[in-house]
């Protein structure tokens, strides 16, 4: 099957499912966490957390998320990233998870390569943004119900589908970014860290 076939599939899927999900949203119960993210860790695969960042209230009654985590983490080599996630209970009609492509590029940095990655089975995003001469590189990932997405409209196919079959709808996003002056360096280190965090998120988000 082509991607524009696929393509298809998913939006005919959506289109579908969505004239059947909206009467059901009122029957999706809202999942919690596992645990909480305060009691993440603070070693991850050599890295160590050194900073949290907050969003203002304003921000975050938009985003919608009910739990979310933006924390900062350094190697022994100086290198630091950013991990956020943010955990939605259910998600409904103006509190739904948002794909970074597009707030991103709102924020000044705009992608120069984009793409679709495997890291230890799993199939993420991988974008490199420059903003003047500066670069970073994300990964990022849809997760929860038992699954790793990669895109947005399945994820999103995925949702409805659990939405009628599982009366859920909670999901996760998870982004790590981090500076790609040296974008090899940042890929290794990058990279390293997400196949520490995998197995960990599974101990934090519902499955």
């Amino acid at each position: 099957m082509s991607k524009i076939d696929r393509a298809f599939v998913v939006l005919c899927l959506l289109l579908g499912g969505m004239i059947l999900w909206l009467p059901r949203l009122g029957s999706v119960r809202p999942v919690p966490l596992l645990k909480p993210l305060n009691e993440f860790p603070r070693q991850i695969g050599g890295f160590t957390m050194v900073e949290e960042d907050k969003f203002d209230r304003k921000v975050r009654e938009l985003a919608g998320m009910n739990d979310y985590l933006m924390w900062q983490y350094r190697d022994r080599d100086g290198y630091m990233l950013s991990l956020y996630i943010g955990y939605y209970r259910d998600q409904t009609e103006g509190s739904i998870i948002h794909s970074p492509k597009h707030c991103m590029p709102g924020s000044g940095w705009e992608p120069v390569q984009s793409g679709v990655v495997a890291v230890d089975g799993a199939r993420v995003n991988r974008m490199l943004l420059q903003k003047g001469m500066e670069k970073q590189l994300a990964y990022y990932w849809f997760q929860g119900r038992g699954r790793i997405v990669a895109s947005e409209y399945l994820d999103r196919a995925y949702m409805i589908l659990d939405s009628l079959l599982r009366r859920r709808s909670d999901g996760a996003l998870v982004r790590i970014i981090g500076n790609a002056s040296d974008v090899k360096l940042a890929e290794s280190k990058q990279v390293g860290f997400m196949k520490a965090l995998l197995p960990v998120l599974d101990g934090f988000l519902p499955q």
